[in-house]
């Protein structure tokens, strides 16, 4: 008689035993371990350390400067935006690290000191300027642009009503009426 394979006793007795909860583990360690060389180097790095925090404030206000009338509140809603995103973003995580790393490098190269540490705004604007074709200036300013002046609650501390155009435009007595700029 012919021997199947999968009579009990035959060769397939010596096969081991697969089953389909045993492939699909298999399938995921497998995924599991190509998907991690992918992963940036610090994924699962630290978070930004307390004292960065109040640096990103300073960087905030120093690239869009209003100490006459805006306080820190506005400048806080967008560096807590931008941290918020880096807390699900290992890119943006990182280009943070990297960007405050290079201001730190660069304040001490220059003033002997940390970036919040210098004094004068124009020092500090000095190391700025020199950051400020990285990524990270151009992530912090951009979310401050959009968090500071596309903020309704804000316009009119800048002196602007919004959109005219519904109204007919702007009336020549109102136009020139933004005293800070």
């Amino acid at each position: 008689m012919y021997n199947s394979p999968l009579q009990v006793g035959g060769p397939a007795a010596a096969r081991p035993d697969v089953t389909r909860r045993r492939l699909l583990h298999a399938m995921m360690l497998v995924t599991v371990a190509l998907a991690l060389p992918a992963l940036p180097p610090n994924a699962f790095a630290a978070p930004l350390s307390v004292d960065q925090k109040p640096t990103l404030l300073r960087v905030a206000r120093d690239i869009y400067p209003h100490e006459g009338f805006l306080d820190d509140a506005p400048y806080q809603a967008v560096i807590d935006a931008i941290l918020l995103e880096a807390e699900n973003s290992p890119v943006v995580a990182d280009l943070l690290r990297k960007g405050l790393a290079d201001l730190e490098q660069r304040s001490q190269r220059i003033y002997k000191t940390s970036y919040i540490a210098i004094p004068r705004p124009e020092e500090r604007e000095g190391v700025l300027r020199s950051i400020e074709l990285t990524d990270f200036f151009q992530k912090i300013k951009g979310g401050l642009l959009m968090g500071l002046y596309n903020n309704k609650a804000l316009w009119p501390k800048f002196g602007y009503d919004g959109s005219s155009w519904e109204t007919g435009g702007f009336i020549d007595k109102d136009f020139d009426k933004i005293d800070w700029f």
